[in-house]
């Protein structure tokens, strides 16, 4: 009898997993990894000779497998107990290098979903710092990095000399505002960060003192606790030193309107795993401004592919609050303003910039959005082909200190804009290469 109990149960076991894989509700998305989740891969002659659908039912499985929820809570408790307590509660936490995973989206919802994948998620490694639920990271970059940046746009500043003026408005980290003294070196170190850009521009190229005026008001929380964006209120102080320098009047925030969300857990805890950061979620304020805008999304290539998007995403919450701003990152977009002035801006940014972004249709007639790290449109053709008044670098500051991002930004001027397929096979004979120009979409 017992026998036959415990082959029964052996059979079960076999064959009732696969049974409870196929019945239960499959996720889509996760939100804790932030990455969509397999499905099961289209079975065919192909598929099943290359291994590809063998591969991708192994990974269905991972992804799907019963209870994997509990287990990856179980592991954020187990992460949590990694790094080491300070005294007051303090605790730095060090993340490891990882090798790089980026999902591709299908649709503008799961990029807007899967949001943000840029240098400092990817690729952060360093300590961290957790004061009452919130993480900072344990760095303020470097002025003689400064300098490898204020030279790629000085580059672009002497290009369109007499065309169109080049700004610098580079955010500082977080780590500038810990809200404890010892801890204010970290301030210091990103105020000379930022001033050795300012003083080592050239060719007429314009300095937009970011730090100095977010410094001004350390009285508010300028940047999420558990993410590693600046909150709205700190891009908005970053617009106002983009005025000051621009010369325009800045759009008090009592003269737009309000919104609130709440509930937003973000990169940060994805970092860290710590419980204390899930337990003080972030609240995020947000303001917009009384104009009349619309949008379009261009891909990576010319301008002849787009879809009709919007300035404002208030439908995203949770760990997506804050693609409320663009709808995430895209490699190109256009917006078009109720303001009838006639000037044009561009603005060159990663994700930090994207809250930046949405305060300037207060000015201009029509800005151009442009993500360093995705755009394959050539930079210079469109600033000219556009009439462009004011080109901005509108990025954080890991952006700033990178080689590697700062010629991303300087090849926006080098790259040929469209797509041009390999050829099948090499050919001996030379040929020429005629560049389509993009379609006349821009007006």
């Amino acid at each position: 009898m017992s026998r036959n109990l415990n082959s029964a149960f052996f059979l079960l076991v076999i064959f009732g997993m696969p049974l409870v894989l196929l019945i239960a509700k499959k996720e889509v998305f996760s939100v804790d990894e932030k990455r969509k989740l397999a499905t099961i891969p289209e079975f065919n002659y192909t598929t099943y000779l290359s291994g590809k659908w063998a591969k991708g039912v192994d990974d269905y499985i991972d992804d799907h497998f019963p209870f994997r929820n509990s287990f990856i809570q179980g592991a954020s408790v187990f992460h949590a107990s990694k790094g080491f307590m300070l005294e007051n509660a303090e605790k730095v936490v060090v993340i490891p290098k990882r090798a790089k995973k980026i999902a591709k989206a299908s649709t503008e919802e799961e990029a807007a979903a899967m949001k943000f994948l840029d240098d400092f998620e990817e690729e952060y490694s360093g300590s961290m710092l957790i004061i009452d639920g919130c993480v900072y990271p344990m760095g303020g970059g470097s002025p003689k990095m400064s300098k490898s940046f204020s030279k790629m746009v000085s580059e672009y500043a002497e290009e369109l000399k007499g065309e169109t003026r080049v700004f610098s408005a580079v955010a500082p980290l977080s780590s500038a505002f810990i809200p404890v003294e010892k801890y204010r070196k970290y301030n210091e170190q990103n105020q000379r960060t930022l001033a050795a850009i300012g003083s080592s521009l050239s060719n007429g190229a314009l300095f937009c003192d970011v730090f100095t005026e977010l410094n001004k008001h350390v009285d508010k929380k300028l940047y999420f606790g558990t993410d590693h964006h600046w909150k709205p209120i700190g891009a908005y102080y970053a617009y106002v030193a983009f005025c000051k320098t621009a010369g325009f009047a800045p759009v008090p925030l009592d003269k737009m309107d309000k919104k609130v969300k709440y509930n937003f857990v973000g990169t940060m805890y994805q970092h860290t795993r710590d419980p204390s950061v899930k337990a003080n979620p972030d609240t995020m304020e947000y303001w917009v401004p009384k104009v009349e805008t619309s949008a379009v999304r261009y891909g990576e290539y010319g301008f002849n592919k787009y879809t009709n998007t919007k300035v404002f995403h208030h439908g995203c919450s949770g760990g997506n609050t804050y693609s409320t701003f663009l709808g995430g990152d895209a490699p190109l977009i256009r917006i078009k303003t109720g303001v009838k002035n006639g000037k044009k801006a561009v603005v060159i940014k990663n994700s930090m910039g994207n809250a930046f972004s949405v305060f300037l249709v207060s000015h201009y007639q029509e800005i151009w959005v442009v993500d360093f790290r995705y755009s394959k449109q050539n930079l210079i053709e469109l600033i000219r082909a556009n009439n462009i008044n004011d080109m901005i670098f509108a990025v954080g500051m890991y952006a700033a200190m990178s080689n590697g991002t700062i010629n991303m930004m300087r090849n926006l001027a080098k790259q040929h804009g469209v797509y041009i397929p390999k050829p099948a096979s090499p050919t001996t004979n030379d040929s020429i290469i005629t560049i389509q120009e993009p379609a006349d979409t821009l007006n």
